[in-house]
């Protein structure tokens, strides 16, 4: 798969394909389908990326293709295949995770979201129990949370009868009001605070003090509304809403994926964790609490590790599985990075072409190009006072793989 927007460079050493480097596609922000940025997410690749490797991989096939992300995040591989008018399967371990995509499938009217959102019995008074008050009230005013909680009650309520996803107006409602949670302006519900992450009570007071503020009264209903406008202000094209019909979501080990039938995935795009870099428990606690998901969380949650070799066998349990699922001449794109351990600068793909190519089911998986996306600013420059080029990384590391019948 030659790139025109790449310049062919030095390969890894015992690497034989074509690795190429150069800005694969823009740095500039939220460039791709409002879609994409209902709600932010930790460590999430921006929908750039699956955009390049379908219109490249798929370039041809018919709009039966299967897309599936082992990995799923916050759902940006199966957005941006649906919005190709292709099916995908959204998987991750993280039942929230599964929350945050499935709520994009069949999206209501935006005249029905609005009517039926403030038709909501939110500023009734509710019971909040003690602990709940303590750990939230350093984030929202009391009349905000009860309005939070009252919708998070409706909101579970659909979830214990198991009819959420069956209502498509109270399911995409709660996706949005979970994007507004908490973060640094007027549009959320909370007093200033990080949007990406839900840092901890303690840490919320201290900022609180620090900054000299507290939470003052923020009505939920018209920021919801607000977001909304804006996220489907372009309207979604008739190929999502068909293809989107077909997708399946599915909360598995990454390694276990038994009901993704054997020979049936046309490509494969996603992005593993990079070691123990990211806590997605921690760093998701109150999307969590208000999915009613935190034990859920917990449980479901794989160790994260710091220790290269267990990543690497890690790795290698997840890839043979993927030579599984996909069909013969089929690809598979992994979104690894460049991390720090130790002392070390650690480039990922390295450690995974140790032990390529594979042997899987029916065939073999081997290691065909490797494409380092290089842009001028870094990931988190301009994230909360990080200046660019001094934390985070500018490059997408992404290696390709093809299953074949031969090595």
């Amino acid at each position: 798969m030659q790139s025109n927007l790449a310049q062919k460079i030095e390969n890894v050493a015992g690497f034989n394909g074509n690795t190429w480097q150069g800005e694969l596609w823009t740095s500039r922000q939220r460039q791709r389908h409002r879609l994409h940025y209902v709600v932010s997410y930790r460590a999430s690749f921006k929908p750039e990326l699956p955009s390049f490797f379908i219109s490249h991989l798929l370039a041809g096939k018919n709009k039966n293709a299967v897309v599936l992300d082992p990995f799923g995040g916050r759902g940006t591989t199966i957005v941006e295949a649906n919005l190709q008018g292709f099916q995908g399967i959204h998987n991750d371990c993280n039942p929230v995770s599964v929350f945050l995509a499935r709520a994009k499938q069949n999206i209501p009217e935006l005249d029905a979201l609005i009517s039926r959102t403030n038709a909501l019995p939110l500023e009734k008074k509710c019971y909040i129990p003690s602990a709940e008050c303590e750990r939230l009230l350093p984030f929202f005013e009391e009349q905000t949370l009860n309005e939070i909680y009252n919708l998070r009650e409706l909101l579970l309520s659909k979830a214990k009868e198991q009819s959420l996803y069956e209502d498509n107006e109270l399911s995409y409602i709660s996706l949005t009001a979970l994007s507004r949670l908490h973060g640094h302006s007027d549009g959320f519900f909370s007093v200033y605070s990080f949007p990406q992450i839900s840092i901890m009570p303690k840490a919320q007071e201290r900022n609180n003090k620090r900054l000299g503020c507290k939470p003052e009264y923020r009505p939920i209903k018209e920021r919801i509304i607000r977001k909304m406008k804006k996220d489907l202000s372009e309207g979604l094209p008739s190929c999502y809403v068909k293809a989107a019909k077909g997708n399946r979501y599915l909360q598995k080990d990454a390694r276990c994926l038994h009901s993704v039938k054997t020979n049936s995935i046309d490509l494969i795009i996603t992005s593993p964790p990079f070691l123990d870099k990211v806590d997605y428990a921690k760093d998701n606690w109150m999307r969590a609490w208000f999915l009613g998901l935190e034990a859920k969380v917990q449980d479901s949650l794989p160790t994260v590790t710091g220790v290269i070799e267990e990543w690497s066998n890690f790795m290698q349990s997840v890839i043979l599985e993927m030579g599984r699922v996909l069909k013969i001449k089929a690809y598979a794109v992994i979104e690894v990075g460049e991390v720090i351990s130790g002392s070390r600068s650690l480039n990922l793909e390295e450690i995974m072409l140790k032990s390529l190519p594979m042997k899987v089911d029916e065939g073999y998986l081997s290691a065909k190009e490797i494409f380092i996306n290089h842009q001028e600013f870094t990931k988190l420059s301009n994230c909360w006072s990080v200046s660019n080029n001094r934390k985070g990384t500018n490059t997408n590391r992404c290696l390709v793989l093809q299953k074949s019948l031969t090595k």
